[in-house]
């Protein structure tokens, strides 16, 4: 793919997402001629089943709301110039289920409130639709479009101004300088949002990674908890059910058939391979299979060739049979080092987090006697700086982002109690060490400035109604009147044409 094609593509997938919102309000409710787009589909397949709400399918059909939004978003994305493939598709398909989603919650409390839309404000909005070039009402305009056509509009501006009526009286709307319908705000509201965001702070920081651990310190931690990894000879057999365990076991007692036949013939071999070795062989991944405390106390201690009873396992029912005495670890071989630091990593992070925390603390010790940057050189970190912004826990839309450069960062704006910490830093002093993602980190407040900049009334108001809309979406989304399965209708009946 040339470099041009690669822009294009770019582009394309950055209109998806940031017209969609812009334009699917408009077009949900009035088809105009993109079911052109999809009719392949309906031509090849049954009407596929996207989900539902409140009990009610959506049903990818003609003349469905659903049908109308996907031909519309399509038709629209394409007179753009845009090129969409199957991932690009499958996004109309998702929009268009929410919008009808939408649409079906709206009309239906519309409804329920006993609303009905004026016929006089249908006509108003009629009266533009047939509009010529200059503004005005043309009857030509009216009188060249099919009876059938012209009851089809109109229905969709009757659902398009009961859709509005809903949005209207949940989120309100303007008129002039008044705001009608909806909640009401203080006036104050703008003035204080605006100055939440004026506080901006730059900081300079270091981080040491907690994703791994000098081997000498991971032997010293293990030589303190030496017990977790004493090594078992053993061999096991398990079978899914107790019952059949209990006959495997009677027959190993009385002879009948020997270790490696029931091996062979009945084990499921969730703990070993066809030789029945087990191959969990270190006592903290015996806590794994053996969850009772006693009957693994009774397993370990199993003389050679003695038969444990049956033992129910993390993974159905197991017989064991000790087959030599337990080795304590040696924690010079390397083999067994790599041993200690992988479980030290899953399940230790804590001590890792508190080794690095302790080196931390004396970089901060070092940074004040001498300088941050000299610390840095001395522990062998990076100095990592930030430009200026304000304190915007999950990076809120009303404000400036937390830079998102490296995870410490994107760790930073996820974590409510790191953020008060390091902006409660004067200029210059130095932060105790945080726990950030994978990272032990110390930061240092390089700078606190105050953005005098007054924030547009305008803009703050649109980024304010843009997150209303968004926390009522998902609200909506996440009820349980909802279901979705557009993502698995749309990949295995409609990308997949034809495969029945």
């Amino acid at each position: 793919m040339n470099q041009e094609a690669k822009n294009k593509t770019g582009r394309d997938h950055t209109r998806i997402g940031a017209v969609i919102v812009l334009i699917i309000s408009a077009i949900v409710f009035i088809p105009f001629g993109g079911e052109a787009v999809i009719e392949a589909f309906f031509s090849r397949n049954k009407t596929p089943v996207l989900g539902s709400y409140d009990g009610t399918e959506i049903r990818y059909e003609h003349g469905s709301t659903f049908a109308n939004a996907v031909s519309n978003i399509a038709e629209y994305y394409k007179s753009m110039g845009a090129t969409l493939d199957s991932t690009d598709n499958y996004r109309v398909f998702q929009y268009a289920f929410q919008m009808t989603v939408k649409d079906m919650a709206y009309l239906a409390a519309v409804k329920k409130a006993g609303y009905s839309v004026p016929e006089s404000a249908v006509n108003r909005r009629l009266v533009k639709y047939y509009a010529d070039a200059d503004g005005n009402y043309s009857p030509r305009l009216y009188n060249q479009t099919s009876k059938s056509d012209r009851e089809e509009i109109r229905k969709g501006y009757e659902k398009t101004l009961a859709y509005d009526r809903f949005e209207q009286d949940l989120f309100g709307t303007s008129a002039g300088s008044m705001k009608l319908y909806g909640l009401k705000s203080s006036s104050k509201e703008a003035p204080f949002l605006s100055d939440m965001g004026r506080n901006a702070h730059s900081f300079s920081y270091v981080a040491f990674d907690t994703t791994d651990i000098p081997v000498e310190e991971a032997v010293k931690w293990a030589s303190s908890n030496a017990e977790l990894f004493r090594k078992y000879d053993m061999s096991v057999i398990t079978l899914a059910d107790e019952s059949g365990a209990n006959a495997v076991l009677k027959q190993l007692k009385s002879g009948e058939m020997d270790f490696a036949d029931a091996v062979s013939e009945k084990s499921q071999k969730f703990y070993s391979g066809d030789d029945g070795k087990l191959n969990k062989v270190y006592a903290y991944q015996l806590e794994t299979v053996i969850a009772d405390a006693d009957k693994r106390a009774a397993v370990i201690a199993l003389a050679k060739d003695e038969l444990s009873d049956v033992v129910k396992t993390a993974q159905g029912y197991s017989i064991f049979r000790g087959d030599s005495s337990s080795v304590q670890a040696d924690f010079s071989d390397s083999t067994m080092q790599k041993v200690v630091l992988s479980y030290i990593k899953n399940k230790e992070q804590g001590y890792i987090e508190d080794y690095y925390t302790g080196i931390a603390k004396n970089f901060s010790a070092q940074a004040k006697l001498k300088s941050f940057e000299e610390a840095a050189e001395s522990f062998g970190v990076t100095k990592m700086e930030t430009l200026s912004f304000p304190i915007n826990y999950q990076n809120s839309p009303l404000y400036t982002a937390t830079p998102s450069t490296d995870a410490v960062l994107s760790a930073l704006a996820a974590d409510a109690d790191a953020l008060q910490k390091v902006f409660a830093l004067k200029e210059n002093e130095l932060s105790a060490p945080i726990v950030l993602g994978n990272a032990v980190v110390i930061m240092k407040c390089t700078g606190i400035s105050q953005d005098d900049t007054e924030t547009d009334s305008a803009q703050l108001a649109s980024k304010l109604a843009s997150v209303e809309q968004n926390s009522a979406d998902r609200t909506l989304f996440a009820s349980d009147k909802v279901t979705d399965n557009v993502w698995l209708t749309y990949y295995t009946q409609i990308v997949n044409l034809g495969d029945d």
